[in-house]
C-alpha cells in the first residue's frame, strides 16, 4: 500500500520491476521481507519442484486473503504462472512474450550507453526525484548518433519498519506500508510493443494523459505481483513504460502520468 505516504500532484509515485512471473515469485521474497519476517510474501526462490506449492485460483474482490504466514502469495503466482500468455495487441500496442517496439534511429553498431543527464531537455527525460523514501539506481540512456532514443530508472521504495509488525498482529499485507520497486523505460520507436510475461488476460485497454496505454494488471488486488503499463504518444513518437513489483494500479498509472510528461 503505497498510496497515501507518497503523494505527488494528487497520486501517488511509485514504481516497480520484474521479468516473469517466475522471476517475480524470487523479487517478491527479497523486496517484501521485514526485519521480522512475516511480511515476506513468498520464499526466495520460486518452487523446484513441481507439487512443492499448491496452486490458489484468483480470490474475488470480496474473498478472504490470509497474509499473515511468510510465503502466503506463492500459491497465488503458481496459478497465475499456469495462464496463457501470447502476443496481442491491446489499444493498438503490442504486448507478449515476443512483442517489442520498432525503432529507426540506430544503425548497427551505433548504439552506446550514455549518462541519464544526456537526455535532460529530450521527450526522453527522466524524474528526478522519488517521495516516500524512493532511491532512485541505474538512471542511464542510450545514444545514436546525435539522438538519445532510449532511457530508464530504477526505483526501490523500502517497507515501512513496522511493516512486518504490523502484518503479525493482523493487519493485512495490503494494508500496510509494504514497499515495492519500479522501473520507466522510455524509447523513441515507429510503432509501440513490449515483452512481457503477464498473463494474456490481464491486459486492457487504459489511457495515461489521454494517450492510448495497455494495463497488465498485478496478480492479487490491483497489487500484488508484477505489474505494467506501456503509454504510447505517437505525435512524439514516444514510448513509456512503467513496470511494477507490489504497486497499486492507481500508483502504477500516476507513475506512468508523470512519465509521459
Amino acid at each position: 500500500m503505497l498510496r497515501t505516504p507518497v503523494r505527488i500532484r494528487n497520486a501517488v509515485f511509485a514504481v516497480a520491476l520484474a521479468a516473469a512471473v517466475g522471476a517475480v515469485s524470487f523479487a517478491l521474497g527479497r523486496t517484501c521481507s521485514g526485519p521480522g519476517g512475516p511480511a515476506v510474501a513468498s520464499p526466495g526462490g520460486p518452487p523446484s519442484a513441481p507439487g512443492m506449492v499448491t496452486p490458489l485460483a484468483t480470490p474475488g474482490p470480496n474473498d478472504a486473503i490470509d497474509t499473515s504466514k511468510p510465503g502466503w502469495g506463492l500459491p497465488y503466482l503458481e496459478a497465475d504462472k499456469a495462464l496463457p500468455r501470447y502476443d496481442q495487441v491491446v489499444n493498438g500496442i503490442a504486448v507478449g512474450p515476443s512483442a517489442k517496439h520498432e525503432s529507426g534511429w540506430c544503425v548497427a553498431g551505433q548504439a552506446r550507453w550514455v549518462d541519464a543527464s544526456e537526455a535532460e531537455g529530450t521527450p526522453l527525460a527522466l524524474p528526478k526525484q522519488f517521495p516516500a523514501g524512493g532511491a532512485a539506481t541505474g538512471a542511464r540512456a542510450v545514444r545514436c548518433g546525435d539522438t538519445i532514443v532510449h532511457s530508464e530508472v530504477t526505483v526501490a521504495f523500502p517497507a515501512s519498519p513496522t511493516a512486518a509488525a504490523e502484518v503479525a498482529s493482523g493487519k493485512s499485507w495490503f494494508e500496510v506500508q509494504h514497499g515495492g520497486q519500479v522501473v520507466i523505460y522510455k524509447d523513441l520507436a515507429t510503432s509501440p510493443g513490449f515483452a512481457s510475461q503477464i498473463a494474456s488476460e490481464r491486459w486492457e485497454a487504459a489511457s495515461v494523459n489521454g494517450l492510448p496505454a495497455a494495463l497488465g494488471r498485478a496478480v492479487l488486488r490491483d497489487e500484488f505481483g508484477e505489474s505494467a503499463v506501456v503509454v504510447w504518444d505517437e505525435r512524439r513518437n514516444l514510448q513509456v513504460v512503467v513496470r511494477g513489483v507490489d504497486i497499486h494500479v492507481d500508483d502504477l498509472l500516476a507513475v506512468a502520468a508523470e512519465a509521459v510528461k
